[in-house]
């Protein structure tokens, strides 16, 4: 998959803009970008991609008392000097307990998203809009980039948790957060926080590819817990797409 046919168009000045927040204060956060991109794929294309997240796993490493969560994950090469993403067949996920008390230090092993989800318009113009992002605040790199499909779930007794293992760095260098829907839920908001521990961004994400990005190796961050939004709505959920970058090491 080249880097160079995913992006066609891109506002230069959010660009900017959001590079410029991203090395100063280590997060940013848009509305339009990327999802206007996104927009310009059409609504089928879009439908297509999120109807991926109903084929999702339940994540069997948590417990109940730490939620109800489904996932899958892909990986991806990206080597700068050809523009080229290569998918891996790769699965594994690993954190250090130093950054995830409760599922650091397990070599978890995800099923791999499907091929209509990794072959998507859509996430190819997420991918090279992430890409252009990095460009501009850290430079040209090659990059090991994992995609994280996320489905949170809740219902009238337990509540949805994004975050079990509260306010955490997920240990990579930046991270992407991207909405893909909210169906029948309240709360859920995002929240990142510096070293001291101020809370310097929270907002709770509500529309089609609203993100948030941060610099993981200085900031936290974690999400407050979902509930059923209606006495008439049995079950919840928050679908997310997370998308980690890290530089290469080879």
């Amino acid at each position: 998959m080249s880097a160079d046919n995913a992006l066609r168009q891109s506002d230069g000045t959010v660009l900017q803009e959001l590079s410029q927040l991203l090395r100063n204060c280590h997060y940013a956060h848009s509305y339009q970008y990327p999802a206007v991109q996104v927009g310009l794929l059409g609504h089928d294309v879009s439908q297509a991609f999120n109807a991926t997240w109903e084929h999702l796993h339940p994540d069997t490493y948590l417990s109940v008392e730490n939620g109800i969560r489904q996932r899958r994950i892909c990986k991806f090469e990206y080597r700068q000097r050809e523009r080229q993403w290569t998918p891996l067949q790769d699965c594994h996920f690993f954190q250090a307990q130093a950054h995830n008390p409760l599922l650091g230090g397990v070599q978890r092993t995800y099923s791999r998203s499907e091929s209509t989800f990794i072959e998507s318009p859509v996430l190819q113009t997420v991918l090279a809009a992430d890409l252009a992002l990095m460009d501009l605040a850290v430079g040209p790199r090659d990059w090991l980039v994992t995609c994280h499909q996320f489905r949170i779930l809740c219902d009238r007794r337990n509540a949805g948790l994004a975050t079990p293992e509260g306010r955490h760095r997920d240990g990579h260098d930046f991270v992407f957060q991207h909405l893909i829907q909210r169906q029948d839920v309240i709360g859920g908001e995002s929240r990142i926080f510096n070293e001291s521990g101020d809370c310097v961004f929270k907002a709770t994400l509500t529309d089609y590819m609203e993100t948030a990005v941060l610099n993981d190796r200085i900031l936290l961050h974690e999400v407050s817990p979902l509930q059923t939004s209606s006495i008439n709505s049995n079950r919840g959920s928050r679908d997310m797409l997370i998308i980690d970058f890290d530089l290469a090491d080879y």
